[in-house]
């Protein structure tokens, strides 16, 4: 990839935009609507409203640079589809690549479980089966 890896954050506009954009609307994006500080070399990644294209702007010590790529077949993951707004550079990769991040949803209950404590040699049997 074209960025320094050491310490590089990668944050991910939340709403589409006009594919159009240059220079100044997405740093404006990226500055004004994310509070980012754009010299501190992280990139900064806009989805087209199609899904067909996206754009990354990010300083590299000189000057912005802006990274533009089109699908040619298929189309780029939803923004709806990731579940923050900070990813990963494995994770730039693949959705350079065309593919989907998702996430596993773990189901997790809050309420804790009901331990039972049996003396020992003791068989835990099933309540319904007694009664």
């Amino acid at each position: 990839m074209l960025f320094e890896t050491k310490g590089l954050r990668i944050f991910v506009y939340s709403e589409a935009i006009d594919m159009r954009s240059g220079f100044d609307r997405l740093l404006y994006y990226a500055r004004d609507k994310m509070k980012a500080l754009i010299d501190q070399g992280h990139v900064y990644l806009f989805f087209g409203k199609n899904r067909r294209r996206l754009k990354a702007i990010y300083y590299d010590g000189t000057g912005l640079v802006l990274v533009a790529k089109r699908m040619e077949r298929g189309q780029f993951m939803a923004i709806t589809e990731l579940d923050k707004n900070e990813i990963t550079l494995a994770d730039l990769r693949l959705i350079f690549h065309g593919s989907v991040i998702r996430r596993p949803v773990l189901e997790r209950s809050m309420t804790p479980r009901e331990s039972v404590v049996l003396p020992k040699g003791q068989l835990q049997h099933d309540n319904h089966a007694s009664n």
